[in-house]
């Protein structure tokens, strides 16, 4: 992954945008984290968790492309795998959204089929953020590695 004219890092720019508006995508279709579930009106706290997120990868992009550097690659990698582990730990909350095992609640975030009982929301998005997460840091490691051979 040799950087031509900050080409192969702006393309992690580019994916840290895809994860923001992936998460937008789940923010804005997944009517059980907006309100637990119904419980909640209009969001419930763990919208504005994934909202913070969304935001990190916004900024992280917005910076990348504005000022491609070499040291972004190791911050990258590690604002990805961070947000990537964020997704999982979510997993022991299952108490707080009114899961009765923490198996339940990862059935319902990374399912690819809709979790029975629930609200309207998108199967297979938390997987497809999370997967995009690590292809993510596996860019950011590749160039950090290409960039120690370059530089």
């Amino acid at each position: 992954m040799a950087n031509k004219g900050g080409k192969d890092i702006r393309l992690i720019g580019v994916v840290f945008l895809v994860d923001f508006l992936l998460t937008m995508a789940i923010l804005f279709s997944d009517r059980n984290l907006q309100t637990d579930f119904g419980i909640t009106k209009p969001y419930f706290i763990h919208w504005y968790g994934l909202l913070i997120t969304g935001l990190i990868a916004l900024i992280g992009g917005i910076i990348i492309l504005k000022r491609p550097d070499h040291k972004i690659f190791t911050t990258g990698a590690v604002g990805s795998i961070l947000l990537a582990l964020f997704l999982v730990s979510d997993i022991a909350l299952y108490h707080e959204v009114g899961f009765s095992t923490p198996f339940q609640f990862a059935k319902y975030l990374f399912g690819v089929t809709k979790y029975p009982g629930s609200l309207t929301y998108i199967p297979g998005l938390y997987d497809a953020l999370f997967a995009l997460y690590i292809v993510t840091f596996a860019l950011c490691l590749m160039g950090r590695h290409s960039a120690g051979r370059t530089t």
